[in-house]
């Protein structure tokens, strides 16, 4: 009788061990998922300033009345001031500085107008 219950204690014992793993392993999953989300937002930020940036600085150098389309696929809000864009996807931020032109750039959107206006570029939402 006394082996039957120590058999007993030994695989409660080694299933509590078992569970106490899936759980650490569980808690280290979420904190991988969580960095990948951060660093995927950061990488999408950079990513959106990148070819805003690269738009803007094309349609400064082709002059006045110029304008490009960027579809960028995620959703990104916008804040300009003198020659630098700031882009925000979730909680990442992105920054550029345009090479020789000043910006304005108003909202937030997936698909933005650039547009050379009397040598400013201006960024509108074309959602």
């Amino acid at each position: 009788m006394l082996m039957k219950g120590q058999v007993t204690v030994e695989y409660l014992l080694l299933f509590s061990v078992g569970l106490v793993l899936i759980a650490f392993a569980v808690g280290a999953l979420v904190v991988i998922r969580d960095a990948e989300t951060q660093l995927t937002s950061l990488e999408k930020a950079e990513i959106a300033v990148s070819s805003l940036k690269s738009a803007g600085d094309e349609v400064c150098a082709l002059g006045d009345g110029n304008s490009r389309v960027v579809e960028l696929g995620w959703e990104t809000k916008l804040e300009c001031s003198g020659d630098v864009i700031k882009g925000s996807v979730g909680e990442q931020n992105g920054v550029a500085a345009l090479e020789h032109c000043d910006v304005s750039c108003s909202g937030s959107g997936d698909r933005f107008t650039v547009s050379n206006v009397y040598g400013r570029i201006e960024v509108d939402s074309a959602s």
